[in-house]
């Protein structure tokens, strides 16, 4: 391939001007994650909170493969004969990018933006117990007496979450105003902070694109933005009503920049994936030469050279 068709190859991907080539992009992504999950799946790991973080592709991996059932339109013909077809929501689509962010951005917080040992000890223990504390509101449903016993055990394994946080040098090491704002997490079924200096810092969902790395200003509104797609709020409501005027249709243009948005999501997912476990790394550099500068563009393009995965851009001259 000359220089020239590894440009047009990459730019074609980069821009992704049709949903033909953002579904090709997609199946780039999926190829990828799917050869990691099926190389790397049981390389050993050290904490439980790292195993975890294995199983975090495959999800990511399952939300792109309904992100492309979704994009492939839907179709319906009625008992009159009337016919739809090839219709996108994209609210359905945006609905899916938010999910997907927040998973992404979980996973940013918890194991690269948190450091190795207590902060990412303490993070992973206010992240599960957060889950296990949701499940306990199911209390007054529990029928049997297999779940009864299965919600007393995570009862317990939340009070040792507690302990385990607690009993850290990091959390000993605070005083008692930050050790407060941890106690109030624990309270509100919540892990979104980080440590500054000492100091405990709390963190909204639209706070984690700076956290992530992402650059000043470029999506700072993002995570709202899909929320108005989420929420059944009247905004919602009659700009669904808008994409599917007739003659001024605008699905698929809006659903080609959601879809934009994902991939840079999950572009900076594979970046932070690669450098929690930089043995994938290696598989990572032996992906055709457009697919790894793909892959990469988008992390490099939000968040700058000190997050690139390799080098392979530069082949673009």
């Amino acid at each position: 391939m000359t220089q020239d068709e590894l440009r047009q190859s990459c730019i074609r991907l980069f821009r992704c001007s049709t949903i033909d080539d953002c579904k090709d992009l997609i199946n780039l992504y999926q190829e990828f994650l799917f050869s990691i999950i099926a190389k790397h799946q049981m390389d050993p790991v050290e904490t439980t909170s790292l195993d975890q973080a294995k199983l975090i592709p495959q999800m990511v991996f399952t939300k792109l493969g309904h992100l492309m059932s979704i994009i492939s339109g839907i179709h319906y013909t009625s008992k009159s004969g009337t016919a739809l077809s090839g219709i996108i929501d994209p609210v359905v689509v945006g609905c899916q990018i938010r999910s997907t962010y927040e998973l992404v951005a979980t996973f940013n917080l918890i194991f690269r933006t948190a450091k190795a040992g207590d902060e990412r000890e303490i993070l992973y223990a206010l992240w599960v117990h957060a889950g296990l504390a949701y499940r306990q509101r199911f209390v007054s449903v529990i029928t049997t007496e297999e779940n009864k016993q299965k919600q007393q055990e995570e009862l317990q394994t939340m009070k040792e979450l507690v302990t385990t946080i607690e009993e850290t040098d990091l959390y000993k090491s605070l005083d008692s105003k930050e050790q407060g704002k941890i106690k109030a997490k624990l309270k509100e079924k919540d892990y979104k902070i980080r440590f500054q200096n000492g100091r405990v810092e709390f963190l909204a969902w639209h706070e984690l694109i700076p956290v992530m790395g992402v650059k000043h200003n470029l999506l700072d509104d993002i995570y709202t933005y899909f929320s108005l797609y989420s929420h059944p709020s009247n905004v919602a409501v009659f700009q669904f009503g808008e994409m599917f005027k007739k003659g001024e249709e605008g699905f698929m243009e809006i659903t080609a920049f959601h879809l934009k948005n994902l991939f840079i999501f999950v572009s900076i997912f594979i970046a932070d994936y690669i450098h929690l476990f930089p043995t994938i790394l290696e598989t990572y550099n032996q992906q055709n030469l457009v697919d790894q500068i793909v892959i990469n563009f988008h992390n490099k393009m939000m968040r700058g050279n000190e997050y690139s995965i390799n080098d392979a851009h530069l082949k673009l001259g």
